[in-house]
């Protein structure tokens, strides 16, 4: 309904519109995998912001996991060995450990 166009994209699911529970990214259909998501736990509530690239919107994902701490991220997301992508936060244990599966 509110996400009406096929792009690239960040976004952020809620349970409560309090805090982020889920941060995710699109790197071609944004609707389709916040619709994805949304159906795997009871998020009501949801931000999203389309990007002009896979890669911006990968970054813009990154940088809501540091500052919003979602709980429903397990881990940094997977695709981050596909880029050339850095962590540039000190100390951050969730990508230190991506990266040392790479």
């Amino acid at each position: 309904m509110f996400v009406n166009r096929t792009s690239a994209g960040a976004f952020i699911l809620s349970r409560k519109a309090r805090t982020a529970e889920f941060v995710g990214a699109s790197a071609h259909d944004l609707g389709g995998s916040i619709r994805q998501m949304a159906r795997q736990a009871p998020y009501r509530y949801f931000w999203f912001v389309y990007t002009d690239s896979a890669e911006e919107a990968s970054q813009l994902e990154m940088t809501w996991l540091h500052r919003y701490r979602p709980t429903d991220n397990q881990t940094a997301p997977n695709r981050r060995s596909q880029d050339q992508w850095r962590c540039t936060t000190e100390g951050c244990a969730t990508c230190a450990l991506t990266h040392s599966r790479q």
